[in-house]
């Protein structure tokens, strides 16, 4: 899908509809209509493998949504020296991340271990990448201040600076 920019695929879709009379967009039909039009732009994107190599991808798919959903749960002791207090912070991570630089050439997933920093940072990257991708999605549904500070918190995660 990367061949076709977005601004291209929304014409697509908008042809698509239009030639269908549709108004609403359903996947499986739009697939089932493409199978019948060899020389529209967007066959290849679907139908330039065979059948057998598109099962195997569907099944790599499933395998990484097998993994994704894996949690643990990291536990963190803050203790304030000044009123001797222990605050203790219960939080999830994923089980196992998927390295951003190795990603492009199916590099797989490995162990997320919190207490590792060089694992730690693979997967502040990770999340300011998530988390920057869901804010240019949504940011129309926050408030200025409130896009400020997620735009700050994404920076953070970044650079690797918020206090671990």
């Amino acid at each position: 899908m990367a061949a076709h920019s977005q601004a291209r695929r929304q014409r697509i879709i908008d042809g698509y509809l239009a030639d269908s009379g549709r108004n609403v967009f359903k996947p499986h039909e739009f697939v089932d209509w493409l199978a019948d039009q060899p020389e529209h732009e967007a066959y290849k994107a679907f139908y330039s493998i065979s059948d057998d190599e598109a099962a195997r991808a569907y099944r790599i798919e499933l395998a990484r949504r097998f993994v994704s959903g894996l949690r643990i749960v990291v536990t963190e002791q803050v203790e304030d020296s000044k009123t001797r207090t222990i605050t203790v912070s219960k939080s999830e991570a994923p089980t196992f991340i998927s390295p951003l630089g190795s990603r492009h050439n199916s590099g797989g997933y490995v162990a997320y271990d919190p207490k590792d920093a060089a694992s730690v940072e693979m997967f502040r990257k990770e999340a300011a990448q998530t988390f920057g991708s869901w804010l240019k999605r949504y940011e129309s549904a926050l408030t200025v201040a409130e896009r400020k500070n997620a735009a700050a918190l994404v920076k953070a995660l970044q650079e690797s600076t918020v206090p671990a």
